[in-house]
């Protein structure tokens, strides 16, 4: 599989889609025919026009470079009369199309209402109203036919083109809490961009931002420099690094400290988390800013505990170093292990487990005690099982399911079905891929 273009631009939740896989859902919208008489006001006499045109389900061009605007292109065929001052018999054959420079709305949805009512649905519409909406069409005839072919278009677009629901391009739900009762999953803001692929059109995306434990929108804004979907993806949901640590990892790692520790109440306040790697930096640790006592013979202490997501190896990275010091007995010395885990996902069976691809595991002396000390890493596992459990089987019930079943649905394209898991990587932050079946 190709690698994900790992940059989130400080979003907390990202949903991508192709543009290929997106036009071909709006292909199934159904046509929309306009067979009436219109009034326009051209070269400053009111004008009577007779069109009988149908407008084909849209499809989606993304633009030069990143950012909100798309073009739109619309299949029309028909004839546009107007027999008055201005006379003009224009038809227009299968094939062609008009094309509206515009960007996406985001409305309520008020004809499906979510089961909280703590949230609300919203759905991206492509704003065909929109004022700064440009118009455009090339066609084989007259330049005076043309600009009055145009103009007519753009007044049918903006105020008689109505697709209503059809032509939405994502659903997602917001939140109506306040920020510091937000859950992870459940984003309180979103916006969107388009990113083009400069050699593949068809790959390029759509890309809706969503921030569900940040407050505001981030610095980065909504302009990426590069597509984020592999070559091989359609559709995918990005959890950033500092999200899937500090709410996936950093829970059952500290609950699988307690029950080593000697004082494990304290330990919320021992683990912490950090960005790493620059002020630039989109990567975070968590880490242990005191020593924590365990509760062994001869008073061992873990001098280090790490937890982040190795870009080189493309894995979920512990490092775990115990030390004892024992004067009376003469017993000194540490042990530590590190180890690297990447998640597998069984498509067949839609399971997800971790898998170690490499461990460094030792100890600093050749006596004996080193069997019990090493023996204090055996938790590591643990850790391994919590995640496990905190990212595939607890059913949080702000989210209505787990992080795995969850996650791929933040948002909802259009005529989607069902979704399935096709992979979970790490390449920085977690990319869930997604393989979306339609109606």
């Amino acid at each position: 599989m190709s690698q994900n273009e790992i940059a989130n631009n400080g979003w907390d939740l990202i949903a991508a889609a192709s543009q290929k896989a997106l036009n071909e859902q709006l292909a199934k919208i159904h046509p929309v025919t306009l067979k009436k008489q219109i009034e326009m006001e051209l070269l400053g006499s009111k004008e009577k026009v007779d069109v009988d045109l149908v407008f084909n389900g849209p499809e989606l061009r993304v633009r030069d470079g990143s950012g909100r605007q798309v073009d739109v292109l619309l299949p029309v065929q028909g004839t546009v009369k107007v027999d008055g001052i201005l006379k003009a018999n224009i038809v227009i054959p299968k094939g062609e199309k008009v094309t509206v420079t515009t960007e996406l709305m985001q409305i309520e949805n008020k004809l499906v209402p979510h089961p909280d009512e703590k949230q609300t649905n919203y759905d991206l519409m492509i704003d065909f109203k929109s004022e700064k909406a440009i118009v455009d069409m090339k066609l084989n005839i007259p330049t005076a036919d043309l600009a009055f072919l145009i103009e007519t278009m753009k007044v049918l677009v903006q105020k008689e083109l109505h697709g209503g629901k059809e032509y939405k391009v994502a659903s997602f739900a917001l939140s109506n809490e306040k920020a510091k009762e937000y859950k992870s999953l459940i984003p309180h803001t979103a916006d969107f961009s388009f990113v083009q692929d400069v050699k593949d059109p068809g790959r390029s995306n759509l890309l809706v931002l969503m921030q569900s434990v940040s407050e505001g929108k981030p610095d980065g804004g909504i302009l990426f420099k590069k597509p984020l979907l592999a070559s091989n993806q359609d559709f995918m949901v990005l959890a950033s690094n500092k999200l899937f640590l500090e709410h996936f990892v950093l829970p059952p790692l500290i609950e699988n400290l307690k029950k080593n520790a000697k004082d494990g109440d304290s330990l919320p306040k021992t683990m912490l988390i950090k960005k790493v790697g620059g002020s630039d930096s989109e990567l975070y640790q968590l880490y242990n800013k005191s020593n924590i006592n365990l509760s062994f013979d001869h008073d061992p202490w873990i001098d280090t505990m790490t937890a982040e997501i190795d870009t080189t190896e493309k894995a979920l990275y512990f490092n775990l170093l115990v030390k004892v010091d024992a004067t009376f007995i003469h017993i000194h010395g540490s042990a530590w292990d590190k180890s690297w885990q990447q998640f597998q996902v069984d498509q067949a069976k839609q399971t997800v487990t971790l898998k170690q691809i490499k461990e460094d595991k030792g100890k600093d002396t050749s006596m004996e005690w080193w069997k019990w000390l090493l023996a204090c890493l055996d938790w590591i596992v643990l850790l391994v099982v919590g995640i496990i459990y905190a990212v595939v089987e607890n059913k949080i019930t702000d989210l209505g399911g787990t992080f795995v079943q969850t996650a791929p649905l933040v948002v909802q394209w259009p005529n989607q079905k069902y979704v399935s898991l096709k992979g979970m990587s790490t390449p920085s932050h977690v990319v869930l891929d997604l393989d979306v079946h339609f109606s």
